[in-house]
């Protein structure tokens, strides 16, 4: 016969409102503990508990988004506001906590309209977004230094929920460079590479510095600090470094770790004012300035945050006395399991310079690869990088390439002609989402040994015709190798102008004419590209939210051709004659055939050159401009 009351050994699932109050530790210690033990043994809790936090950071991230400028609010509305918070929490603080009994009665009460609050939460939570939104343009998130340590005390709880599983091990990489800002050249020079591998076992953990020239600097120990000297020497040993910056930093023990509590001391060290936080698309820079005469010659520090996971990005320090940044950019956090092969590192054991012992060398990560179209699915951080893409025009012609790579993160890389060229991609993608990397390079940077992975896609044909160099366009419109040179100069020619002045007039045409071809075949070749990356086989698994996305970049390169294309054909139809024009006419009406997109935009492409530009052959000029002003008509219809 069971025991009365025996079913109570089992704890009842937490309720919704319980797991609400526990994230946000509002309930008292006893409930506190027991919440936790019960998370800590049922999964389905848990894994409600996941879903709960989930939704509470995508609510952060959509209220930091829509949070309005420092300016929209007052300082004294603010500030009557603090006071009334102030006011309601002491009189809260005086009233008695109410008795379990009572808690019982109400929580009774509330379960059924609790219950039809979950069943049209939807709607309901959006309501509540939106109020929370106005209550928040009242509140201390708007002043710069809460906003900075609000961010701080996020990108903490971030680098505690990612410490060692048991039976597993973090490999921490960093890169350190030194950007050199005089003369506002940003030039960066790489001085070397970081790795830390804490232990989930042990209290131990693993360092290896290295230098661009080779040196290397390798122990294990219990504090980094105990080896920050030597791993600073290696780090900064090429010579150029601030000797000043690099003494002062030995002396306080700075591990050169892209982590909360090596920015956290730097920040301690001497502040000139004010800390600054801001928002530059998805990153949070926090600013911290030091005073003019501070011993270490640091003048201020930089720490960028990953406004959507609140993952550390990069730790600069800007040296007063050489105008230059150190910057540590994190290049890779990754957890992987205690091999025995690893367990071999975190014997204790005193530095090595040099050559490593190769027992406790350390194991090679095992990179991310890019893959191709064929054998990876679309994602939606994938369409929104390729939105990104798309608004720079990025897409047209340029050797920029989206590859998804295998450990899920996404990566930028190509060639483009200019650095100016280069920040207005980077800026863009700041705005997209997910794990993104990016490898944007100017043509000197590869004779470094930068190399690039070959297209995503090696199936899908190059933009033959789309190259951008003036050979592309014009050689010489001043003689009659230019086939349609006489039929341009008879139609500029005006009573009393001069040869000079016509032939201008032709080259501006030409000129103009030629790049509406080349926009044309690059849209079209686009077009061509964007269907393959995002082909149904890989679309499969995405919202129909996200389908929209790239059914709008479609529509956008599809608008431009026919725009583009009528321009030609206003622009042609004066020259060509009424009656090629009305040929044309019947040809389209007569039902003729056309090719694909691509096709018919690369033989207008070949056509306008063939016309336009200096040529070792003479093309057949009327039986071109009529298939060039056919081939127009179906590109714009």
């Amino acid at each position: 016969m069971n025991a009365p009351g025996r079913h109570l050994l089992i704890p009842p699932h937490l309720s919704e409102d319980h797991l609400i109050a526990y994230l946000d530790g509002e309930l008292p210690r006893p409930q506190m503990d027991s919440a936790g033990a019960h998370l800590g043994s049922c999964w389905s809790c848990r894994s409600r508990a996941v879903e709960v936090q989930a939704g509470i950071d995508n609510f952060m991230r959509a209220r930091a988004e829509l949070l309005p400028e420092d300016s929209v609010v007052s300082e004294p509305r603010v500030e009557q506001f603090r006071q009334r918070l102030a006011r309601h929490a002491i009189a809260s603080e005086a009233e008695p906590p109410p008795l379990q009994e009572r808690f019982e009665h109400w929580r009774s009460r509330f379960r059924r309209p609790v219950a039809a609050f979950f069943a049209h939460r939807q709607a309901v939570l959006a309501s509540v977004v939106v109020t929370c939104v106005l209550v928040a343009m009242f509140t201390d998130s708007l002043n710069t230094r809460v906003s900075a340590d609000t961010v701080l005390f996020r990108a903490e709880n971030y680098e505690t929920s990612h410490f060692p599983e048991a039976g597993k091990v973090t490999r921490t990489s960093v890169q350190v460079e030194r950007v050199d800002h005089k003369n506002n050249n940003n030039v960066g020079k790489q001085l070397g590479t970081l790795t830390i591998v804490r232990d989930s076992v042990s209290s131990l953990v693993y360092v290896s510095a290295r230098s661009a020239s080779g040196e290397a600097e390798t122990a294990t120990v219990k504090d980094v600090r105990e080896v920050a000297k030597p791993l600073l020497h290696v780090l900064f040993s090429n010579g150029q470094a601030d000797s000043s910056l690099v003494q002062y930093l030995s002396s306080q023990q700075w591990v050169p770790d892209v982590s909360v509590a090596e920015f956290r001391q730097l920040a301690a060290w001497g502040i000139g004012g004010e800390a600054l936080a801001r928002r530059q698309g998805g990153t949070f820079e926090l600013y911290y300035p030091f005073a003019p005469n501070h011993p270490s010659g640091i003048a201020q520090t930089l720490l960028r945050v990953n406004a959507g996971t609140y993952a550390l990005a990069s730790l600069s320090i800007f040296s007063r006395e050489d105008d230059s940044e150190y910057r540590f950019t994190l290049t890779s956090l990754s957890a992987e399991p205690r091999s025995t092969e690893m367990a071999r590192l975190f014997a204790p054991g005193e530095s090595t310079k040099g050559a490593t012992n190769p027992a406790r060398s350390l194991p090679e990560l095992s990179r991310p690869v890019p893959l191709s179209y064929a054998n990876s699915h679309a994602s939606e951080a994938e369409v929104s990088v390729a939105d990104a893409l798309h608004r720079v025009d990025a897409c047209l012609g340029e050797e920029i390439y989206l590859f998804p790579m295998s450990d899920g993160s996404l990566l930028v890389q190509g060639l483009v002609d200019s650095s100016a060229r280069r920040d207005i991609i980077r800026q863009a993608l700041k705005s997209a989402a997910g794990p993104l990397r990016v490898e944007v390079y100017v043509p000197r940077e590869l004779k470094n040994g930068s190399e690039l992975y070959p297209s995503p896609d090696p199936s899908a044909p190059e933009p033959r015709g789309g190259d951008s160099s003036a050979s592309a366009t014009l050689a010489d419109l001043s003689g009659a190798t230019v086939p349609l040179h006489e039929t341009l100069y008879a139609h500029f020619y005006k009573l009393g102008s001069s040869a000079e002045d016509v032939n201008k007039q032709v080259a501006l045409f030409s000129d103009e004419i030629v790049t509406l071809a080349r926009q044309t075949f690059l849209h079209a070749w686009a077009l061509k590209r964007l269907d393959r990356e995002f082909s149904p086989e890989r679309t499969a698994g995405l919202s129909a939210a996200v389908l929209q996305k790239v059914e709008q970049i479609r529509r956008d390169h599809e608008r431009w051709i026919s725009t583009i294309t009528h321009r030609q054909t206003d622009m042609l139809s004066p020259i060509a004659g009424s009656d090629v024009t009305s040929g044309v006419a019947r040809a389209v009406a007569g039902g003729e055939s056309s090719d694909t997109l691509l096709r018919l935009a690369q033989e207008q492409n070949d056509l306008v050159r063939s016309l336009f530009t200096t040529s070792p052959r003479t093309p057949e000029t009327a039986t071109s401009l009529t298939r060039l002003m056919v081939v127009l008509r179906h590109l714009g219809s």
